[in-house]
């Protein structure tokens, strides 16, 4: 079994069962393989962890890549990005089960600090998004690449934690581009 396929498991285990159920003797079990298995490969529930937060982060850029593609200005990427996303977050059944029964855990990962060991899961999604808004888009957002990305990451997990608006995912989008396109 490979490393890309624990991570799976340990996805899957987080949406049946929740992040405070995940351990590498959890991932081995319904892996079908032995523990010492699992500790080979990741040594401990932190690199486990490390391993699925990275390979979702790494999804989340490539469909946030994708979904801007076909859109011809800042603004309209921008829009199309928070018009998939959204729906994307409210479907992702680990993320929507840890929101619903251990929301503290989701709270942990965001509002941890840099002295924890780390960048918060904020600045780690704005420094992976980051190089795809430069070389396209970087001049026509506001105040400026970094300082745009972190607005809109903010604003999606905003909207994550407290999915209950007034607002549609429209005017959402449309109140976005306005504070960050040019």
């Amino acid at each position: 079994m490979d490393r890309d396929r624990m991570v799976d498991v340990g996805v899957a285990v987080v949406s049946r069962f929740g992040a405070k159920a995940l351990s590498l003797t959890s991932v081995a079990r319904q892996a079908g393989v032995a523990r010492a298995t699992a500790y080979r490969m990741f040594g401990g529930k932190d690199a486990l962890i490390a391993a699925i937060v990275e390979r979702e982060v790494a999804t989340l850029r490539v469909k946030l890549r994708d979904w801007a593609g076909a859109e011809p200005d800042a603004a309209g990427k921008v829009r199309a990005q928070i018009l998939n996303v959204l729906p994307y977050i409210r479907e992702h059944e680990a993320l929507q089960y840890v929101l619903r029964n251990e929301p503290e855990e989701i709270v942990r990962a965001l509002v941890a600090t840099k002295d924890a060991g780390g960048p918060t899961l904020i600045h780690q999604i704005v420094a992976e998004t980051l190089p795809d808004l430069q070389p396209e888009i970087g001049d026509q957002l506001y105040p400026n690449p970094a300082g745009a990305a972190e607005f809109l990451v903010r604003t999606i997990y905003s909207l994550m934690l407290i999915p209950d608006s007034a607002l549609s995912d429209e005017e959402i989008a449309a109140l976005v581009v306005r504070a960050i396109v040019r």
